[in-house]
């Protein structure tokens, strides 16, 4: 079977679930061409600054397939890495605990070295992959949470989450949650595409502002080699898959609807308020978690839906496929929605 690359980045999000414990993966060797900086800006859309540094070898992996989407992964990693409304301590240990927990090298080294960049010490980050006992209440918290949001996310309680808000706050909770959305995502990203950290060490975070007027710039034509092949799963089993019937599922979705949510949603015209410059307003947004992520944390989400959008328009994947994945990756989080 023949994947294009646009299609690989949606399988990524299929990955194993991690192994807590286990050591870190290392790949063996990249397994998708990395392009040199110069030909990877150049697919680029236009950077208004910074656009002549060297390219993270993720972005070098996605470039020449994905350009736009991958200028928007490089907007939102910087955001996460260096402008978030978390404290440079605290959102590198959550996320090397994610990367820990995954598995992933590359995470573990890029959050490593962003720490050492905050000020903390060796010790301190050698200490995260034990069972925290040792750190203070409030930061444990935070850790514990995303240690269980990344191997076990439906297992998190109403009671977990009221005392991070109750330790933090409702705007540094939306926070956190979505920085561990980003890890948990690039992390399965990274894993697939098989990159190794970058000569010389872990790049900084990357700032970097792409224009956002003109046409985007043109995907060239690549083919993609075939891989190993792939074995067929198996049939799931029935009792995982086929006994909850349409109206069944409706009743699932009725007694989610009833329970009381973990935070309060802000209306449109509060999130209308507060978003930033150039976001289209005119229509009102009514989806909850839309509304929770714009009105808590309108860049951080606003960065991620720049990377969503500029992917559906550049991968044009086929709906039924598309949505198909999805339905798949729900399920196996246990996630309602």
């Amino acid at each position: 079977m023949r994947l294009s690359l646009a299609t690989s980045v949606v399988v990524a999000l299929l990955a194993a679930a991690p192994c807590p414990g286990a050591e870190p993966v290392t790949p063996a060797r990249t397994r998708v061409p990395l392009i040199k900086d110069a030909d990877a800006w150049k697919r680029l859309p236009a950077a208004e600054k910074n656009g002549d540094k060297p390219l993270p070898s993720w972005a070098r992996a996605l470039a020449d397939a994905l350009p736009r989407t991958t200028a928007a992964m490089l907007e939102l990693d910087y955001l996460h890495r260096a402008r978030s409304p978390l404290d440079a301590p605290l959102r590198g240990k959550m996320r090397w605990v994610a990367a820990h927990a995954n598995r992933c090298a590359y995470g573990e080294a890029c959050a490593a070295a962003d720490l050492r960049r905050a000020g903390v010490d060796e010790a301190a980050i050698k200490a995260l992959a034990g069972d925290l006992a040792g750190l203070a209440e409030k930061e444990r918290a935070a850790l514990a949470f995303a240690r269980k949001l990344t191997v076990a996310a439906d297992t998190v309680t109403d009671e977990e989450v009221a005392r991070l808000i109750k330790l933090y706050g409702e705007k540094q909770v939306v926070a956190m949650v979505l920085l561990l959305a980003y890890a948990n995502f690039q992390d399965r990203l990274l894993l697939v595409l098989g990159v190794e950290v970058e000569e010389g060490g872990p790049l900084p975070p990357l700032d970097v502002r792409f224009a956002r007027d003109g046409d985007p710039p043109k995907v060239p034509h690549r083919k993609v080699a075939d891989g190993p092949p792939v074995k067929k799963p198996g049939k799931p089993a029935a009792e995982e898959w086929d006994t909850i019937d349409f109206g069944g599922l409706q009743g699932r979705l009725d007694k989610q609807r009833e329970r009381p949510g973990r935070i309060a949603v802000p209306s449109w015209e509060e999130v209308r308020r507060g978003l930033p410059d150039g976001y289209p307003a005119s229509r009102p947004v009514r989806i909850k978690w839309s509304l929770v992520c714009l009105g808590y944390q309108p860049e951080l989400a606003v960065g991620w839906s720049a990377c969503t959008r500029a992917f559906g328009e550049e991968a044009k994947q086929d709906r039924v496929f598309e949505e198909s994945l999805f339905w798949v990756v729900t399920r196996s989080l246990h996630c309602f929605y």
